[in-house]
């Protein structure tokens, strides 16, 4: 019996084997960056096998890789980054050297802690940031100075700070003195900063933020700038 060289959408092969999603490869092939055995292409509707040569800005993009996934503690003080033009401490810094080509899955701030995951695959990327999936991150926040549960039962029924409007945020308190409260929160969202951003605007700053959860991944007992190869665990609907 005949081996069948089996078929794949170039886009779909490059997001495989490089930071890039299947929509940004797309724009790639159109921009001219890509060349199936030294010719360039710009239609993303062609589909490739393991015998053509794939390149994307004369870098070769292997057919078949490997889809690799880690969790890994971020520590703070350092950025999420590949390059930072102010010469900052980034995670690649403090990640062993295997990771160099790694890229993560959402960002943590650069005095925030915690889960990140990181992965090879540019397609599973953007599939597991997508908001329409509704996955819940979970952190625990240390807030300067006590909360009241009218604080509370806001953050569950959404707000907006600063012309941003806000999901609900399902959060708890663990603990609470008259120098600090920690607290259990869970959104879906993810925006920019929204933990900090929202309690700066009722003149609180938050002190110690660690991601401790992202959709079913956990960060459990994870030390920090430890890395654990985990499985992928698909999102299909």
């Amino acid at each position: 019996m005949k081996n069948i060289d089996v078929s794949e959408r170039i886009a779909k092969v490059i997001a495989r084997g490089s930071k890039y999603s299947r929509r940004d490869a797309e724009k790639l092939i159109l921009d001219g960056r890509v060349k199936i055995d030294d010719q360039i292409i710009l239609q993303p509707n062609i589909n490739v096998t393991s015998s053509n040569n794939i390149k994307l800005d004369d870098k070769s993009i292997n057919f078949k890789q490997e889809l690799l996934l880690y969790k890994y503690y971020k520590p703070r003080g350092v950025l999420v980054t590949h390059h930072d033009p102010e010469n900052r401490k980034t995670i690649f810094h403090d990640l062993p050297r295997q990771f160099e080509k790694m890229i993560s899955v959402g960002r943590l701030d650069y005095d925030s802690e915690g889960l990140l995951l990181l992965t090879n695959n540019g397609d599973i990327k953007r599939t597991m940031e997508l908001p329409n999936n509704n996955w819940k991150r979970t952190y625990r926040a240390r807030v300067h100075g006590r909360i009241q549960d009218d604080l509370v039962q806001k953050l569950r029924k959404g707000l907006r700070v600063h012309k941003m409007q806000y999901k609900p945020i399902i959060a708890t308190i663990d603990s609470s003195s008259n120098s600090y409260t920690w607290l259990t929160m869970t959104l879906t969202e993810g925006k920019n900063r929204e933990i900090r951003n929202i309690f700066e605007a009722f003149d609180m700053v938050v002190t110690r933020l660690i991601r401790i959860s992202y959709g079913p991944y956990k960060l459990n007992k994870l030390n920090k700038s430890e890395v654990e190869k985990i499985k992928y665990i698909s999102i299909e609907k």
